[in-house]
């Protein structure tokens, strides 16, 4: 199953707050994508989301392995994940109209 995970910044916190838990977030989003896992990531400056892709068998699992990211264990970043998938309304435009 694929995954849609939004991380934005925590209110209130600044980039002071991120620095000590750059290299160990690169690093665990990097064992991540190696371990098969992640398929995706991006950053946007503005407004600041990482946006990543995953795909596990279950929300459960992503849950367990975006709770283990350091930043959103030291309550960095909020979490947004949403279960992608098929657009079955596609089907509308190979529908045969009724005769």
């Amino acid at each position: 199953m694929k995954f849609l995970v939004m991380l934005t910044p925590s209110a209130g916190k600044t980039l002071d707050d991120f620095m000590p838990h750059m290299v160990p977030e690169i690093e665990a989003v990097w064992a991540s994508y190696l371990g098969d896992e992640l398929r995706e990531f991006y950053f946007s400056a503005n407004p600041q989301v990482i946006t990543l892709i995953y795909e596990l068998p279950s929300i459960e699992a992503v849950h367990a392995a975006v709770d283990a990211l350091p930043m959103v264990k030291v309550g960095l970043l909020e979490r947004q994940v949403v279960h992608l998938g098929p657009f079955h309304q596609i089907a509308a435009l190979f529908a045969k109209p009724d005769a």
